[in-house]
């Protein structure tokens, strides 16, 4: 295909999934920190601060 050895398709593909798992990662960890501020905010408007 492009010159390369199984093994060697099999390095490179796992080195893009752990890229893209990575990408992933911090995609997700945004989004939920984002929407969990979110969350917080409306907790609190409804039901006030917690109590410690």
């Amino acid at each position: 295909m492009l010159g390369l050895s199984e093994s060697e398709m099999f390095f490179y593909g796992g080195i893009a999934l752990m890229a893209a798992a990575g990408i992933l990662t911090a995609l997700c960890m945004v989004i939920f920190t984002c929407t969990g501020r979110r969350l917080k905010k409306k907790l609190e408007q409804e039901y006030g601060k917690p109590q410690r």
